[in-house]
């Protein structure tokens, strides 16, 4: 069995502040923080870092949903 290691719902939030990022400000978009994260990129580990691709990875496979919402609520109008 293969045992995953994340970082935890806190450490990301705290990175990414991902509570401000549906607020869409500029500065704080989810973009900009995983810039800042690279430009930092000693605060989080190798493992760490895996584990954030795996979220943003999950995170794409949710867009074909994302276009499709939108898609349909133009169509609604």
């Amino acid at each position: 069995m293969v045992e995953k290691e994340f970082i935890s719902q806190e450490e990301l939030d705290s990175l990414l502040h991902i509570n401000e990022f549906l607020e869409q400000k500029k500065d704080d978009s989810l973009v900009s923080e995983i810039k800042q994260a690279i430009l930092n990129s000693g605060k989080l580990e190798l493992k760490q870092w895996q584990a954030l691709r795996t979220q943003i990875r999950e995170i794409e496979e949710l867009i074909p949903h994302i276009e499709l919402i939108i898609k349909l609520k133009r169509e609604a109008g």
